[in-house]
Order: C-alpha cells, then structure tokens, then sequence
C-alpha cells in the first residue's frame, strides 16, 4: 500500500481512532518511535498492544507489532466503525477476565476470536512498497 494513501485514509475515513492515537502519542511522546509501513510506532512498557488508526503502541515485540499492523488495516476498511467492532471487542477479548480464564482452561490462542485472527492475517500482508 502507498505510504501516503494509507496516511491519508487514517486522517480521512479513519480519523476517530487516529485522534485517540495521536493523544495517546502525545503522552508517550519521549518513547521511542518509529515508522512502519505507514504507521507511527511507540515502545512503551506496558506488555501488550494498542492500535489507534495510524498509531501502534507496543513493548519491543516485532511480531506484536506485525500483528497491531493488521488492525491498523482493519481501521482502514472500517473507518468510524473501526472503534465500536474491533476497539471494543478487542479489548473485551484480551482483558476480561472470563475470556482470559476461557483461553487458559481451552487451550484456545488470541487469535482464536476472529478479529484478532483476521489483525494477524492482514498484518502479514504487508504490502506496502519500501
């Protein structure tokens, strides 16, 4: 994907979640940043990851960061709906304790809910031109 279509998308048809990932940006503001495919990365020491439109936040993990990615895609096709099915949803799926317990007792992985499986699909699927 070209790096400025998908900059332009993000603050156009992706331009709520995009907001809340710049002012999460702005209060890691001092971490480490860089670019990939497009997006804004932040290292931060929380052990998981969010993906806000154009913004990832992640602890030094490059197949976490591959995997945000794919959301970041899903903000793409979604746009204004992105933070209602995949915001919602994903952080219902990763930090409820229900289906945290549920994943342990089943031996089923994260990416066993759809829109987690779907991020780590798109996220592989790179694309973009380097």
């Amino acid at each position: 994907m070209n790096k400025k279509l998908y900059n332009l998308a993000q603050w156009t048809w992706g331009l709520p979640q995009t907001l809340a990932g710049l002012a999460v940006y702005m209060i890691h503001k001092n971490n480490q940043h860089y670019d990939y495919e497009g997006a804004k990365v932040t290292v931060w020491d929380r052990n998981d990851g969010l993906s806000l439109g154009k913004f990832i936040f992640t602890p030094d993990d490059k197949s976490l960061v591959s995997h945000e990615y794919g959301h970041t895609k899903q903000s793409l096709i979604l746009g204004p709906l992105y933070l209602p099915v995949v915001g919602v949803s994903s952080m219902i799926w990763n930090r409820l304790p229900f289906f945290k317990s549920f994943r342990k007792k089943t031996g089923k992985s994260y990416d066993s809910f759809i829109i987690e499986s779907s991020a780590t699909y798109l996220g592989r699927r790179r694309g973009a031109k380097r």
